[in-house]
């Protein structure tokens, strides 16, 4: 108990640096959550059906937009990172009230996805656990905890600019960390792609 307190402590007060040209902020985003709110938001999935988070579990959050090429590109390395690491759980959120259930459900069928995309008709989760831009990674522990937020990696340099070399794998060196129950200071990088509206 005593552990579990000191490394809140230690993710709570961990302040503005770099790691490894990562930019960390740690004023503006939670970097703790509530797995008991995080498992009671309704959300839908691509069947129609209501569903929710698997509470407690390591899990990684990828904000989606089934029209975004960014979207699109980056389903096959979060699939890949699915395979790679099946003890974390994968979920894509789409937020908003634009995508029916039958066109999220030719979106997994189109780009074969192997995780669960559900919809945050409310964007309730969404703004919860403030993601802004799609598509956009949060990881979160067993605790609550976001070790990491912000990029997969550093293939996307702006919109329309891309590297024709990746050389960051973010999101994939959080997940290394994490399934090796390693304590890590909390990562934040900026994301690229659309900004989250209001449909």
């Amino acid at each position: 108990m005593k552990c579990r307190k000191l490394m809140m402590l230690l993710l709570v007060c961990a302040g503005a640096f770099m790691v490894s040209g990562i930019s960390v902020s740690g004023i503006l985003k939670p970097k703790i959550f509530s797995w008991s709110k995080l498992s009671a938001f309704h959300l839908m999935n691509t069947a129609g059906k209501n569903s929710s988070l698997v509470s407690d579990q390591p899990t990684v959050l990828v904000m989606l937009s089934p029209e975004c090429p960014l979207c699109q590109n980056y389903v096959a390395t979060i699939a890949k990172l699915k395979l790679k690491f099946p003890k974390i759980l994968f979920y894509g959120l789409v937020p908003g009230k634009a995508y029916s259930t039958a066109e999220l459900a030719e979106f997994v069928r189109k780009y074969k996805v192997n995780f669960p995309v559900l919809i945050d008709k409310n964007k309730s989760l969404t703004q919860y656990i403030h993601a802004t831009t799609t598509p956009e990674a949060v990881v979160i522990d067993r605790m609550g905890a976001v070790p990491y937020r912000g990029l997969i990696d550093n293939w996307a340099v702006s919109l329309g600019q891309k590297r024709q070399i990746i050389n960051e794998h973010y999101l994939e060196d959080a997940l290394t960390e994490l399934n090796a129950n390693k304590i890590s200071p909390y990562k934040e990088t900026k994301p690229v792609g659309c900004l989250i509206n209001d449909l």
